[in-house]
This record gives C-alpha cells, structure tokens and sequence, in this order.
C-alpha cells in the first residue's frame, strides 16, 4: 500500500481533503477565488439565453468516449470487481447484491470469482447474455422496493447509479435492510448533478454545468432543433455532495464508514466564474460544484433504521 493510500485510508475525508490542498496550493487558490466571486454576484440572469448556448458548445468538446461495447463492458466489469475485491469484506463475502446493474457485467465478472450473486435493474431488457450464461440471478426489480428477506446478503453494490435513484434514501433502506448485519454496502457513483458534467447530457450538450447554466425547456429546443433524441432530464435525481452527506449523517448509527472518498473536479471553474449568477440560486454550497463522484464503502453496526420519510432526506442544498 502506497503512502497516499495509507493515509486516504486512516485520515477523515476533511483531513486527507486539507492535505490535498496543502499539497496543491493552487486548488485552493481557484477554489477560494471562485467561491468568492459567486457569493458576491447578482442573482439575474439565473440562466443564459439560446444565443450563449449556441456559442459555448462551439467551445466544448465532449469527454473521452465511454464505451459500451462488449468488450468494453467485460473490461470494466472485471476491473470494477478487481477493484471490490481490494475492499475490506470482499473477498470473504459469499452473497452479494447488484442495485441498478445495468448489462449486469460487473455481477457477471463476480460470479468468475466464485461469489453467488443477485443483480436487479429496473430496465431489465438490457441484461447481457453472458451474465445470464454464467448464472447471475438476473431480476427487473425496482431498488427502492427489494423483493428479498432481511438480511439476506453478505454484501450490496452499486455502481454508477445512486446519481439516477429517484430516491436515494428508499434505495439505502432498503440495502441496509437485506444486508447481514456485520456486512457491506459499497457504492460507487457519479458524476453528481452539480458538478461540471453531472446532467450526463454532455455527447449531446458539450457544455459543462449545462444544468445550471440553461434551462431545460431551452435545452430540449437546442436537442430539437438539430434533430437528435430527447434527453430524458428525469433520470438525474438532482443531488449533490451536501445532501448525500446530510443522508450518510442520518444513518450513522446504523451504518459505519470503513471507507469514504469524494473526487473533485475542478477543471471548469473558470465557466463558473465567467456566469456567476447563473450558480448563486443553484446551491449555497460551493463543494456541490466541485465533487463529482463518492467512493463509500459501509459496514452495517446496527439493523434499526431511522424514522422512515415520506420522500428524501432534507436538501442539503
């Protein structure tokens, strides 16, 4: 283990941040300087016309591609599964749970390691063959209602779907419910609807923090206008980092961090603060434009759950 990783893993996320910035002073330079300068905008415009919209996707490319081929989805699973195994837990886990497993590849490539392993999506016209071939208990189940016992499994993942669950909080019940006591849940997820590309618009919208700069009324005539499908602006769930904060606080009791890492992404702040008004109204914490992913990984301490909420936990935004 490296020295940097000793020290992710023994220093709170808060301390290993400082001593990120300690190391990079200049992180917190451009940080400070763009967290002043959207505390002191105006309000209006709160979002930019057509015209901005036409000339800043002339300025934005598109991130590296990520592909979905299946040679693609094997490689990513077989990393995703060499990375969990790597986890406190892992290895010594015999059942585990897939939420939101997409082709189910990662279940696949766990299932080669000799784990018996359940993955549930609530699309399930997209599982891939070879995860049905290779015997993972493939379901079309929705995660905020789980059709099994409680806890009935040693470990529950989930990657890249907590930023889509209409309500993350029903969803974390719900694992720590069929978790075994003593046992994991380890989530994986972003990039976070405040952060630069957290629409997960950007093939078809180039232009980072489209969320915050447009409206999607107008965006969805952009879409139009050029002839290419719909965006379906409903499968964000409009979290950023303060609010799954405020959700992992409320369930401290009942689940214990081994784990915990948000990866910041601050390499468009410079877009920020050429529209700071368009950012003052969309949160009143600055970090929900600069985290982009979490990495938690849980222990389950405790079965009794909090009083449950007739949606979300309060915005933390």
């Amino acid at each position: 283990m490296t020295l940097r990783q000793t020290l992710k893993q023994a220093l709170p996320t808060g301390a290993f941040r400082l001593l990120q910035v300690v190391r990079h002073p200049s992180w917190y330079v451009e940080m400070n300087r763009t967290r002043l300068i959207v505390g002191g905008a105006k309000s209006a415009p709160a979002y930019l016309p057509m015209s901005d919209l036409e000339a800043l996707q002339v300025r934005y490319s598109p991130p590296p591609e990520y592909r979905y081929d299946p040679s693609a989805l094997e490689a990513r699973g077989e990393q995703r599964v060499a990375q969990m195994m790597r986890l406190p837990g892992a290895a010594g886990a015999r059942s585990f749970l897939e939420l939101g497993c997409g082709d189910g590849m990662v279940s696949c490539c766990l299932v080669r390691h000799g784990k018996d392993v359940t993955a549930i999506d609530s699309r399930g016209n997209g599982f891939d063959e070879r995860a049905v071939a290779e015997g993972v208990k493939l379901l079309e189940m929705d995660a905020e209602h789980l059709a099994f016992p409680d806890e009935t499994f040693d470990y529950v993942f989930s990657y890249d779907s907590f930023e889509h669950f209409g309500s993350p909080e029903k969803v974390l019940r719900e694992a720590i419910r069929v978790v075994k006591k003593n046992g994991f849940v380890f989530l994986w997820f972003g990039p976070l609807f405040y952060s630069a590309y957290g629409q997960h618009i950007y093939r078809t919208i180039t232009v980072p923090y489209s969320q915050c700069l447009f409206e999607q009324s107008l965006m969805s005539e952009f879409i139009a206008k050029r002839d290419i499908a719909p965006f379906d602006f409903s499968q964000m769930n409009g979290w950023g980092v303060t609010r799954f904060r405020a959700l992992w606080k409320k369930y401290a009791k009942t689940l214990k961090p081994v784990r915990y890492d948000e990866k910041l992404d601050i390499s468009q702040l410079a877009l920020i603060r050429a529209y700071p008004s368009c950012f003052k109204d969309k949160s009143s914490h600055f970090e929900d434009f600069t985290v982009a992913s979490i990495s938690a990984l849980f222990t389950k301490v405790d079965g009794r759950l909090p009083e449950p909420v007739a949606d979300d936990v309060a915005s933390g935004s």
